[in-house]
């Protein structure tokens, strides 16, 4: 029994800084999320797609770590560029080469996890029927919001509503999504507002992330700001999301109440930015702040 599957594509990422190219590497939540989460002590497996040629390379670090991948052939793999400024590092722009077949609900086999964690990267990438199908597993569901919302137009990422939002969401047990990303799911632009009317939907407990200005948990009618932790050195801000919701769900899986797994989540994320890539390293703190 693994505590975590993560499903999504692992893509071939492109990160640029200032125009220029800075690192070549590959990415994605299966990346990123699994990474952390085995870092941190879990006992992680990837459900993942890529072209048989990208199987080795991209998929080399998953298995070293020892996370067990379920891996499926795909014609393509997904291939994105993410373009920063170094003085706006909370914003980035993105472009799209190529994407990977969407899952199936086939493809889930009967991999047995504690805990499901839906990474996808694009709204191309999982169908209401595959979301069903994992829902149908009786294990708890964690979702990313955000490739729900990004439609890949001429290589473009553009930002649309989930049009089966209701449907897809009625099975997650803890969503992760940022400001933009709530508001537009839940046509709400006050935050609190947003937060309940995503849990009314079905969703127990909402992760609304906001990069260096912190993060909110709503969980049981109470929203709660989390501080972001200052980094010592700001150096690549691609995954912190999902090192983010990698902290947080560990820390529930071990017991944490939802208030300090947020806070366990922001500080992982912070040393996550710290370093170029997933988080690879993780030493205990004593204690976590608790403001």
């Amino acid at each position: 029994m693994f505590d975590v599957c993560v499903i999504g594509h692992v893509t071939q990422d492109r990160i640029k800084i200032d125009g220029k190219i800075v690192q070549e590497m590959a990415g994605g939540t299966a990346i990123y999320t699994a990474i952390a989460l085995k870092t941190l002590g879990l006992n992680v497996a990837v459900l993942t797609k890529t072209s048989a040629s990208d199987r080795s390379p991209l998929l080399e670090e998953l298995k070293n770590r020892g996370i067990a991948v379920f891996w499926l052939e795909s014609p393509e793999t997904t291939q994105f560029e993410n373009s920063y400024q170094r003085d706006r590092l909370d914003s980035r722009q993105q472009r799209v080469q190529a994407i990977a077949s969407p899952f199936t609900p086939p493809d889930l086999g009967q991999i047995p996890a504690r805990l499901f964690h839906l990474g996808a990267l694009t709204n191309q990438e999982m169908s209401l029927e595959f979301l069903q199908a994992v829902f149908a597993t009786q294990a708890l569901i964690s979702l990313d919001g955000q490739g729900f919302l990004r439609q890949v137009i001429h290589q473009k990422v553009q930002a649309m509503d989930w049009a089966e939002k209701v449907s897809g969401l009625a099975g997650v047990h803890i969503l992760k999504v940022d400001i933009e990303e709530a508001q537009l799911l839940s046509g709400k632009t006050d935050l609190e507002a947003a937060a309940i009317a995503l849990n009314q939907w079905g969703v127990r407990e909402v992760l609304i992330t906001a990069g260096s200005r912190g993060s909110w948990v709503y969980q049981s009618g109470t929203l709660e700001q989390i501080p972001a932790f200052a980094p010592t050195t700001s150096v690549d801000p691609t995954g912190c999301g999902d090192t983010y919701i990698a902290g947080y769900l560990y820390s529930r899986l071990t017991g944490e109440p939802c208030h300090l797994a947020a806070r366990f989540a922001a500080q992982v994320a912070t040393r996550k930015l710290e370093q170029f890539g997933p988080l690879r390293e993780w030493q205990t703190p004593q204690s976590i702040p608790s403001s």
